[in-house]
């Protein structure tokens, strides 16, 4: 089986960018107090979630029209999107605990909608040069200045430490807006003909993947909420550590399933080599984490960490299950099923909110195992949407998938 360049690359940049995302994870431990931690989390938990609700899928439904050489005037489709999305997180604020820190809030909200727009939208070019760039370059830029803030000023209030998280989000929001001009510029090149985005293609195809996607972001961010009500910060600020080395399999994992989905955009099926990957992927984590769980949480995070140690096998194989379902997802994606899929969110919600109820006096480990049950859910379904729902290839190299 031939590994195709693109995949190598995507691979290389993904593995370096979440040993980033870990180092950003381990000096935000050193920065802050547990609980301080525990705050931070929920205050990129909700400007995500907020972004996520106002400006979610405005990416793909460009990258949609653009198939169909839509695109002209997308400036103002982002700029009202963008504009919702300040509002969402107006009317938000008034439901956290973050109003000292309004100012901050709605400008990360802003700020994170640039962000996800781009990274949807870079989704067009097959080699995901752009994309390979974002996910780079956003864990960079917050070692850089975390990394610098501790070394010269060491431990910090979290007002601080919220300070630098805006800065680089404004940091790399000022790249995003550079490579959406680069983006436009290319593809103006290379198709000289450009029509209006249809508006009502346009929303009908927004609506139905901001849908998906918030009911997404519910069952990823959910676990946090919860916590954060029925539990408090402290213990917050210790599943961060769970979700850092979460984050390690998530992100490689969702650069697969974008990977396989840029795939189906161009017409190449790239479903086997990645399931190859998520293979090895397993077997190492399995054989690896008991071994070195204890040590390394120690060494990076802290004596205070170490109890996080013994879960930590349960929540990357959730990862991996959770991922695989996300993967296996692309086709209904692609073939615009986003309402079956929304019937797979709710479903894993009420599961996980069940198993939640029942196991939390176990705290973390009752947490692993909520989550665990919902990807398993998640996963069935997605298997068979997968087989229920198949893309067939035309063999035209400009015709899209379509149903069987």
């Amino acid at each position: 089986m031939k590994i195709e360049r693109p995949l190598i690359q995507l691979i290389s940049t993904t593995l370096l960018s979440s040993l980033l995302i870990m180092a950003s994870s381990f000096l935000l431990a050193r920065l802050l107090s547990v609980e301080d931690r525990g705050t931070l989390l929920l205050f990129v938990t909700s400007t995500t979630y907020l972004a996520t609700l106002g400006t979610g899928g405005v990416g793909f439904a460009l990258t949609l029209s653009m198939r169909q050489r839509q695109y002209q005037y997308w400036q103002g489709y982002i700029i009202a999107f963008l504009l919702y999305g300040l509002l969402a997180s107006y009317i938000g604020l008034s439901f956290t605990e973050f109003q000292p820190f309004a100012f901050l809030f709605i400008l990360n909200v802003g700020l994170t909608a640039i962000f996800n727009i781009t990274l949807e939208k870079s989704k067009i070019d097959a080699n995901m040069a752009v994309y390979r760039l974002l996910v780079l370059q956003q864990p960079f830029l917050s070692v850089l200045c975390y990394g610098l803030c501790y070394v010269i000023w060491g431990q910090q209030a979290l007002d601080v430490v919220l300070g630098l998280l805006t800065f680089v989000a404004l940091l790399q929001a000022l790249f995003c807006l550079y490579y959406l001009a680069h983006i436009a510029r290319k593809f103006q090149q290379q198709h000289q003909q450009l029509d209006k985005i249809q508006a009502k293609f346009f929303l009908t195809t927004w609506v139905k993947q901001n849908l998906f996607q918030l009911f997404g972001a519910t069952v990823v961010n959910l676990d946090k909420f919860m916590i954060a009500l029925l539990m408090n910060h402290y213990v917050l600020g210790l599943y961060a550590v769970c979700l850092a080395f979460d984050a390690l399999i998530t992100r490689f994992i969702n650069s697969l399933a974008d990977y396989y989905y840029s795939g189906l955009l161009n017409q190449v099926n790239r479903l086997k080599t990645v399931l190859a990957v998520i293979l090895v992927l397993t077997i190492g984590v399995i054989v690896v984490v008991p071994l070195l769980a204890a040590p390394v949480i120690k060494f990076f995070f802290g004596e205070s960490y170490l109890e996080v140690a013994p879960l930590l096998l349960w929540f990357m194989l959730n990862a991996i299950i959770a991922g695989l379902g996300w993967l296996l997802s692309q086709n209904m994606l692609i073939l615009g099923k986003q309402p079956a899929l929304l019937l797979r969110q709710m479903l894993s919600i009420l599961v996980f909110c069940g198993l939640f109820y029942l196991f939390q006096s176990y705290q973390l480990l009752g947490v692993a195992y909520a989550l665990l049950g919902a990807s398993v859910v998640r996963l069935i379904i997605s298997i068979i949407y997968y087989y229920k729902y198949p893309v067939l290839w035309k063999k035209s190299a400009y015709s899209r998938p379509t149903l069987k």
